[in-house]
């Protein structure tokens, strides 16, 4: 049998105990407002009205909450929208490029466009082919001896975002680190390390790093796949 609120108080309290002790604490419902939803409260008893009117404030609170709570849903999943957009639209510029020089430069163009990176650069572990140089990509040894300074990047491969020492960001973005304010670094991994991607912004809080990086991984394995079909 299922036990009534009641028979689940103890015995020693009883409605006598109940009213000496809110006449005793006058204040007790004013601490405790969450009570007033559960209560059942009659019009034209004497001290209900106010009762009554606490009661619709705390409901009215906890509809403004519940209210809120799904607005947020709403706002994150048409957020979500437009990442899932941003991805096919990057994933099918990829499936376009025909070498690696079209796709690195595919890939600058949408990171800065759709994904409003003011910098994007690459760092890829491989000898230089001849005649091959664009602004944002350089070949680099993985033992180069700035490479040293990203070893916990590739250990974790996890993208990490924040700042980034002087000397990093000036390896990377060569004359344009000092402008840049905040940093995504991200390893590009493909059955080995490829090398790294790094997108750079004049804004220190749009890569920080409380940010959630589940989507720049994303972007990252997408971005190495894609990578790792034109270099040996």
């Amino acid at each position: 049998m299922t036990k009534t609120a009641e028979s689940m108080l103890p015995v020693a309290i009883d409605d006598l105990s109940v009213a000496e002790f809110l006449k005793q604490t006058p204040d007790f419902l004013i601490r405790h407002p969450d009570l007033l939803e559960f209560l059942e409260v009659q019009q034209g008893i004497t001290g209900a009205t106010s009762l009554l009117e606490r009661q619709t404030v705390v409901l009215r609170n906890k509809n403004k909450h519940l209210e809120d709570q799904l607005d947020n849903l709403i706002l994150a999943a048409r957020s979500n929208e437009q990442i899932m957009k941003r991805l096919q639209h990057l994933t099918l510029e990829l499936l376009r490029a025909d070498d690696l020089d079209i796709l690195l430069s595919t890939c600058q163009d949408v990171l800065r466009g759709d994904f409003n990176s003011d910098f994007v650069s690459f760092r890829l572990f491989q000898d230089k082919p001849k005649g091959k140089d664009m602004p944002g990509l350089h070949y680099v040894k993985s033992n180069h001896t700035m490479m040293k300074a990203f070893d916990d990047l590739f250990k974790d491969l996890k993208p990490v975002c924040g700042p980034c020492p002087e000397e990093q960001l000036n390896f990377l973005f060569r004359e344009n680190g000092s402008r840049i304010k905040s940093v995504a670094l991200i390893p590009l991994q493909c059955n080995h390390s490829i090398g790294l991607l790094a997108l750079g912004s004049i804004d220190a809080e749009r890569f920080h790093k409380g940010m959630g990086t589940v989507f720049i991984s994303h972007l990252g394995e997408l971005i190495a796949t894609a990578i790792s079909k034109h270099v040996e």
